[in-house]
């Protein structure tokens, strides 16, 4: 690479490109977020209880003789989604054992949404 002179033009070129740069970094930093939308529901569950989240039709099932839970998909026969509890993932066919049946809450990811469930027993 040979050297050259610096001339004014090559030195407005060299600014101009970072400043595009440096506002395009800029930007996409600040528009970049956490995009999921958080929603909420209640439950009121003695046996089971329906819900829907994202065009899905789910059941909440309880089995107060095991102290477990588990949701199921009843929209679709595939059972693929996740349930978070207590920081741990779990499949949503799964029983998932409980301290107290009375009032739990957990969590469902599903792409871009997030749904937290909370379960009473009144």
């Amino acid at each position: 690479m040979a050297a050259e002179k610096l001339t004014k033009g090559r030195l407005i070129q060299i600014i101009v490109t970072f400043t595009v740069l440096i506002v395009a970094f800029t930007w996409r930093t600040f528009e970049h977020s956490d995009n999921k939308s958080v929603n909420e529901t209640s439950c009121i569950a003695v046996n089971s209880c329906r819900f829907e989240f994202n065009r899905n039709d789910y059941l909440l099932e309880l089995d107060t003789e095991k102290g477990a839970f588990r949701v199921i998909r009843t929209s679709k026969l595939e059972n693929d989604d996740f349930v978070e509890f207590k920081g741990e993932s779990h499949h949503i066919s799964e029983f998932i054992s409980l301290a107290s049946s009375r009032q739990f809450s957990f969590t469902m990811i599903n792409g871009e949404q997030i749904l937290q469930v909370y379960v009473n027993d009144k």
